[in-house]
Parts: C-alpha cells; structure tokens; sequence
C-alpha cells in the first residue's frame, strides 16, 4: 500500500506532465456508460490480458479486488479505498468475474469514494489485486514500454444533481450506551431552512439527536446518545425542514451492541491501562478469516491506540519497531496462542496524560498473505479493538461508588454500593432487559444468573444520589 501512495506523491509532482500521460482510456479498462458522470452509475470493467503486472497476472481468478481513489484538480490518489476496506458506500470493492475472462463492478464514484460535491474530480487512479495480498497484480502499460504504472481512468467530473438529497453520515455507526458526535451532508439542500428536524428511525422506533446544529446548508453537525434499549441494526437517517421536505437515507446509521472483549484476544491483567505493562495473547484459532494463522510459522501484530476515541493513532506497523524499539513479534505458547508483552504507552509513544481507550490490531505471518482478524456480528473480519480501562497516567481519582463480585459468577453476583440503591437493570449482550428491579432502596443486592446463558450481560445501576453506573457482568 505505501508504494501505491508513493507512486502517486511522485505523479504528482509532476501534474502537467502526468495529465498528457493519461488522458486517453487504458485499453485494459472500459467504462458503461462511456459518457457517464462520477455522479451516475458506472461499471467498470477490467481484462487482465490486456494489464501489466509486477507479481502474478490476475487471469483465471474467481474474482478480484481493486485499490483506487480518485485525481482532483490534479492531485492523483487522493480519497482512497484500499483493496481490503469499504467504499464511503459500505461496497466492497470487489470485481466479479464474466463470461469472456474479463471482471467488472459497477458503483457510483460519488457514493464510493465519498469526495465533496462539485470536486473537480478527472480520473479514477486504480490498481487490482488477488483481494489478499499483492501476489497477483493488474497495472497499466507506461507508454511504449513494456514497464508498469498505475492506472488513471479518465471520467467526466459532470455536476451535482439538481434535488436535494442526504449525501451520508458520519459516523456511520454507534454502539448501545454511548455519546457520539455526528455529521449529516446533503446536496443541493437548505438546511438553514426553516424548521429542520434530524432523527433516526427504525421500524416504529425512533431515535432524537441530543443536540444538532445546521452549519451550513449541506452540513448538520451535533451529539445524539444511543439508549441502552435501542434495537442492534441498521437505522433511517430522517431530515426535513420547509425548503426541502422530508428527505431519507436508508440504513444510514448502525447502532451496534456496546463494546465487548474480542473473542480470539486476551489481556492479563484483564483491567490493564495503557500505563502498566500488559501481556496480549491471541488465538489464532478463533481469527478470522477461519483461523487463517492457525500453524504459522510466525505472527506479526501492525497496530496503534484510540485515543480520545478515534482509532489508530501512533501506528506501529507489523515490520517496523515501537517507539522503546521492541519489535511487534510474537511468541508461540505451544498451542494455538500467541504472546506479547509490553507497556502502551512505552511502545507506542503517545504523550502522557491522554485517554487511551484500546488497542486497535491486525495480525499476520511477516507479509499479509495471511491474516487474522476480528469477527464482526455478520461473520465478516474487521480489525481488534481490544478495550482498555482510562487511565491519563497524570492524575486519577478513583472513587468507586460500586462493587461487583464475584465477576465472572457461575451463579450469583453481589452488588455493594456506596450510598442506596434506588433500582437496577441487567440487559443482554443485544441490549434486551432480562432483570430488574425499581425498588430496591437497599445498599446491596443479589442477583440470581442461574436461569441466564452464559456469556456477556450488562448491568444498570442507578443510586439514590442520581448518579448511574454500567458495568460488564460475565456468567460463565
């Protein structure tokens, strides 16, 4: 991946030269329609027997990836979809195979590559791939040789339709419990209009933003909280003033279960800080894809921290070394687990005091022909968030008004708190109520798990002072 981008910061110094370079459409790549906007749907086509390639050629595969992004007022590469991640669309940028040999996708390059409306957006830089690794690779032709470039697919930069429209949200997704700060975009609307009103809705459900602001008329900006009771899956964005109507965008917002331990990954101490050392264990059975690095000769882990909520900072990749100079390897326990052991903030190297809230982690065997990731709750693989308890490494005052134990519990757990306990909800891992009581007014409490699956539980707290406690409850 660096040396994609690479090449395209050298094609970039030279713009002038590079826009005579490709100007004319490859001949391994056409285009329906040929006179199509990045505003209209296209598909795209691509025949390898017509491509260069550095590694393998891509022919025969049952399908293959594409790694792209787009040239904007002659900046090659910019908003890029890696081979391996997800379009602004949510698609995947995976190419099916035809009948002729040849493979193709079909998307709006608006939606996917998500780059502002108007952009002057003139071609489409692309290069293909196996959909794992660089092994087999699909490039262009540079002119009267028989060397590799990248391609740059020329498009029509067109103009933003007419009516208005919801563009997406970001972010995209929010977990049961939390608070999260938002974006609405539209195009061609007014949302400085009169009366704009933003909510989510699924089903007969609906979910009110906390606060929102229209910042410009294509920009709403705010914080909703996702109750605790809201239903996992996919919601409607819903935005309507008196200049435009009601306008929707489905399945614009997921609301995911609250943040869980992932299942193949292990800390000790289990409520490790960024600031103390930490042994990470994985079990590559339980990786995906299907145990992928089960029986490998070695694993690398490429990594970074989330800080103050926003995921992969201060990355450390799987070939290079942290900043205590400790390489990202390793050791095999003789099982299906690996180890490694090591203090955050010591091998990342973020400055003190700032909130650390997890580990954001891919492994591999030294190169990424093989892999292990987390699953999500559709069984696909996503990277490890591996959570973290806050701790700013400056100050903290700890003052606990509740007490859990035992924790994991077989049977019963015992609740102690500092002041009365008014009442208490115990939800399931899918945010579903499975005990309660409204009245307790006692400062301890029992709870029976003997009835309850195992597994992950989360339990509600609220004391006589106001004040609400959550907190995870294994049974095990």
């Amino acid at each position: 991946m660096k040396k994609l981008i690479l090449n395209g910061l050298l094609i970039a110094g030279f713009t002038f030269f590079c826009l005579s370079l490709y100007s004319q459409m490859p001949a391994a790549i056409t285009i329906v329609p040929e006179n199509a906007t990045v505003y209209d749907e296209i598909t795209l086509t691509f025949d390898p027997d017509e491509a260069c390639f550095q590694s393998g050629s891509l022919s025969g595969l049952p399908y293959i990836a594409m790694h792209s992004g787009v040239t904007i007022d002659g900046n090659v590469w910019q908003n890029v979809v890696g081979f391996d991640g997800i379009g602004n669309n949510g698609q995947t940028p995976i190419l099916s195979i035809n009948a002729d040999t040849t493979y193709s996708i079909t998307y709006i390059p608006f939606d996917f590559y998500g780059f502002a409306p108007g952009a002057n957006v003139t071609h489409i830089c692309a290069v293909f791939n196996n959909g794992a690794n660089w092994d087999n690779d699909g490039r262009d032709f540079e002119s009267g040789t028989t060397n590799c470039m990248d391609f740059f697919i020329p498009v029509d930069p067109g103009s933003p339709p007419g009516d208005p429209f919801l563009h997406s949200m970001e972010p995209n997704h929010g977990e049961i419990g939390e608070v999260t700060s938002f974006q609405i975009f539209g195009l061609n609307t007014n949302f400085q209009g009169t009366g704009t009103t933003t909510w989510l809705s699924k089903d007969a459900e609906v979910l009110d933003f906390t606060t929102f602001i229209a910042v410009n008329d294509t920009l709403i900006s705010g914080q909703m909280e996702i109750p605790w009771d809201a239903t996992i899956g996919a919601w409607d964005l819903n935005v309507e003033n008196s200049v435009d109507g009601l306008m929707v965008l489905q399945e614009a917002f997921m609301v995911n279960d609250t943040v869980s331990f992932p299942f193949a990954i292990s800390i000790d101490p289990s409520n490790a800080t960024a600031y103390q050392e930490i042994t990470l264990t994985l079990d590559a059975k339980l990786s995906c894809p299907g145990g992928a690095l089960y029986g490998a000769d070695s694993v690398m882990m490429h990594s970074g921290v989330s800080i103050d909520g926003t995921g992969w900072q201060n990355v450390i990749e799987y070939n290079g070394l942290g900043a205590n100079g400790q390489q990202p390897k390793l050791t095999h326990n003789g099982d299906s687990t690996w180890s490694i052991t090591f203090t955050p903030l010591n091998f990342y190297g973020f400055t003190p005091g700032v909130q650390v809230d997890a580990i954001n982690c891919v492994f591999n065997i030294g190169n990424w022909s093989g892999e292990g990731k987390d699953y999500d709750a559709f069984g696909d693989c996503i990277d490890f968030s591996v959570p973290l308890e806050l701790f700013t490494g400056v100050s903290q005052i700890s003052v606990e008004p509740l007490h859990i134990y035992p924790n994991p519990a077989n049977s019963e757990i015992k609740i102690h708190a500092s002041q009365t306990i008014e009442s208490y909800k115990l939800y399931s891992g899918i945010g579903e109520i499975v005990m309660k009581n409204e009245k307790v007014h006692e400062k301890t409490q029992d709870l029976d798990l003997t009835d309850l699956t195992s597994g992950v539980y989360f339990l509600e707290v609220k004391l006589i002072s106001g004040e609400t406690t959550r907190s995870k409850v294994i049974k095990q």
